[in-house]
């Protein structure tokens, strides 16, 4: 059995693309997995891939002591292919290489477009952002030398990386149909009330008992949400980065607008802020303008319940604000799990969102920075429920049919398989 192990000093233990997706899916083909990752404990054992957690360093500029945590258990495990995730984690490539056997192969995930993200950092002053973009690419390309191996999430990332002797391949991030399935969603585990500092689930909480594995193929059927008809008010769900580039200040403004006309609407946002000075600002604008009843802030959600939270909602929103990042060709996985969901999508009309609205007809797309624009698209679906199930239907079916996990994971088996046998692809 040959062993594989990801690491990443940078993701959560339960990450949806490294763990749901790529991990257990490898352990399903036959391949012994491992996955070394900051996390509180030491060990869990996930779908058959075994968890190995890295103490966490408490800042950006201690994330060296990770590596060389990771770099120990490397040796220690002796894989056959080592699969990392993150950027950083090339400068313990030449280490890693010194250490193992001749035969191990390296792969390079790529999960987005790396140097133009780094001009998005709000940690990085901005006068330095592009000088440290330019050293970045250059550290990125002397030591892609030591790499076998690269998986891309869409085919434009490829021609950044064209002079690297590499065999590629891509892998989109499309959703997994074993999960968001029908019927499973208990709405009597929701409470509405306003976010508590308190109550803030930071990025690194993973609850003990959640079990991924329990949730089983279904028929896939349509009619996968639990809202009951006669429930008045209409929920919108945004699930992912709480980043201001994300539009949540859009959002808000929206929302406020559709009160003050008299519209019974509520926001649920899911996940983790970019910085305690932008949920600074979140939070005073929500009790500047009385929206604590109308909003639920619920910090990080794990993957497993992610479809309790769409069960419960009329639409999926993503105010994504044009950036470097979001004006390329690129995948957003929540709006295709929003699909898969049976919801219509409220989008920003940038390209890589309107891609699949168009093809399904299964949402409305509106100018970016523009509340009053999001909040009559809301009115829209609010005011037409019917076509706004249709919508929902409609996405869906594209996913089942041509926009999953299943369709994908092959191409990764085949990827693993093409190096072992020195097969290069492209």
């Amino acid at each position: 059995m040959k062993r594989v192990v990801h690491i990443s000093s940078v993701h959560t233990p339960f990450d949806s693309r490294i763990l749901h997706r790529e991990c257990k899916w490898l352990a399903k083909s036959g391949y012994e997995v491992f996955f070394i990752v900051r996390a509180d404990f030491s060990e869990k054992i996930e779908g058959n891939v075994k968890i190995l957690g890295v103490q966490k360093s408490g800042s950006r500029f201690k994330r060296p002591l990770i590596w060389l945590q990771i770099i120990r258990k490397i040796h220690k495990l002796k894989p056959d292919i080592l699969h990392f995730h993150d950027p950083e984690l090339l400068a313990i490539l030449p280490v890693v290489r010194m250490l193992s056997r001749n035969k191990l192969k390296i792969v390079y995930d790529v999960h987005e477009y790396f140097i133009e993200s780094i001009k998005d950092k709000f940690w990085i002053p901005l006068h330095l952002r592009t000088i440290t973009a330019f050293f970045v690419s250059w550290f990125e390309s002397f030591l892609g030398k030591w790499v076998d191996g690269q998986v891309f999430v869409v085919h434009e990332q490829i021609q950044y990386y064209s002079r690297w002797k590499t065999a590629k391949i891509v892998v989109h991030n499309y959703p997994d149909l074993n999960y968001f399935k029908p019927g499973y969603c208990k709405p009597e585990n929701f409470k509405t009330g306003y976010f508590k500092p308190d109550n803030f689930v930071p990025d690194n909480f993973v609850p003990d008992n959640l079990k991924p594995d329990n949730f089983k193929p279904d028929n896939f059927k349509p009619g996968f949400r639990k809202k009951k008809d006669q429930e008045k008010r209409f929920t919108l769900v945004h699930i992912g980065s709480l980043y201001e580039r994300r539009g949540i200040m859009t959002m808000l403004k929206a929302l406020r607008l559709l009160i003050n006309d008299g519209y019974d609407v509520h926001l649920v946002l899911g996940g983790v802020f970019e910085s305690q000075s932008f949920r600074d600002r979140v939070e005073d604008f929500i009790r500047e303008n009385n929206l604590e009843a109308n909003i639920d802030i619920l910090g990080w959600i794990d993957y497993a319940r992610i479809n309790e939270q769409l069960a419960e909602a009329d639409a999926v929103w993503l105010a994504y604000y044009p950036s470097l990042q979001y004006s390329r060709s690129s995948i957003s996985t929540k709006q295709l799990e929003a699909m898969l969901a049976s919801l219509p999508v409220i989008c920003s009309d940038l390209p890589s969102l309107t891609r699949f609205v168009d093809e399904a007809a299964c949402g409305i797309s509106v100018s970016p920075k523009d509340p009053a624009a999001h909040a009559e698209a809301i009115k829209k679906l609010y005011h037409n429920p019917g076509e706004a199930g249709k919508m929902g239907a409609r996405g869906r079916q594209l996913i089942l049919e041509k926009y999953n996990w299943q369709n994908e994971v092959r191409h990764l088996n085949n990827f693993y398989e093409a190096l072992f046998t020195g097969k290069n692809q492209t």
